[in-house]
């Protein structure tokens, strides 16, 4: 009788060792997942744990780089549209110069050059998503503003930078007033103001002040668009150097995490068959009677 128990006894567990084990391949089948629990296998869980980690931050570059790279692009064309305007300025001023220009096209001239200084002016307040981008960190004040007389800058002297990737940034809101001054001593909004005077009562050293002034601005905001571009550069280099490590670190959480199907099919099929044979065992061992052993 007591090797009928413990054959039993032991086919009970060897039936929840089988069915345990069916069970959990069933459930890597269904979710795919290898370790979904830290029990499961820990050393992968923290290793996946880590990579997961790792993603997330490796996403919010991209988030980041995406942002950015909307506003250089914006940046880069309003700095297009300023060196267009300067040169307009400029052939505006040749116009007006020269011993048989009238006093017509002396007037002309300086009606072209007023409206190029307001729309230097507008560009130099263009704003993003209610953003001033030439007001450094003051981003909700229109960097300039005529102010008795005279065009102000209101913003600050402090870039706005952001992350794009691992020691990568970039900045995406400028100084104004290095883009509208520089060196000089006046910015390029009140030089127009002086050379509009100076074009409208024929002032040759006027003009000629002011067409240098317009070859300064114009070097400014080239260069600082070349800067532009080395920006965006930066940026589309590292979005692919980002997405290659993203899919590398998923590769390798994925590795850690996720089942072999094959495998868990085959684990499944395995355990089965090895459970009904307990079960077929146990059936057997359960009809045999005392008598049995006697014979």
């Amino acid at each position: 009788m007591r090797v009928t128990f413990r054959t039993a006894y032991g086919g009970s567990d060897y039936l929840e060792i089988t069915s345990s084990q069916a069970a959990r391949a069933r459930q890597q089948m269904m979710s795919g997942k290898r370790v979904e629990k830290a029990s499961d296998d820990p050393a992968s869980m923290q290793r996946a744990v880590e990579g997961r980690a790792e993603m997330r931050t490796l996403e919010t570059y991209q988030r980041t780089a995406d942002t950015a790279m909307s506003k250089l692009s914006a940046l880069d064309t309003t700095l297009s549209g300023m060196v267009d305007k300067l040169d307009q300025a400029k052939v505006a001023l040749l116009s007006a110069r020269g011993t048989v220009v009238t006093a017509a096209q002396r007037e002309a001239a300086a009606q072209a050059l007023e409206g190029i200084r307001d729309s230097l002016a507008a560009d130099l307040n263009t704003s993003l998503r209610g953003v001033y981008v030439f007001g450094g960190g003051q981003a909700t004040t229109a960097p300039y503003a005529r102010i008795a007389g005279a065009w102000t800058y209101q913003g600050d002297h402090t870039p706005v930078s952001v992350d794009v990737g691992p020691g990568q940034a970039v900045d995406v809101a400028l100084d104004g007033q290095s883009l509208a001054q520089g060196a000089d001593a006046t910015n390029i909004l009140d030089e127009l103001e002086t050379l509009i005077v100076a074009v409208r009562a024929n002032d040759a050293p006027g003009m000629t002040t002011g067409s240098a002034a317009i070859d300064r601005a114009f070097q400014r905001a080239t260069r600082t668009q070349t800067g532009i571009g080395v920006d965006q550069q930066t940026i589309t280099e590292g979005e692919s150097q980002l997405a290659a490590t993203h899919l590398a670190v998923k590769t390798r959480v994925s590795k850690d995490e996720d089942a072999d199907l094959a495998m868990a099919i085959s684990e499944m099929n395995r355990a089965d068959t090895a459970y009904r044979a307990a079960l077929g065992a146990i059936g057997t061992a359960s009809r045999t009677s005392l008598l049995d052993y006697l014979r």
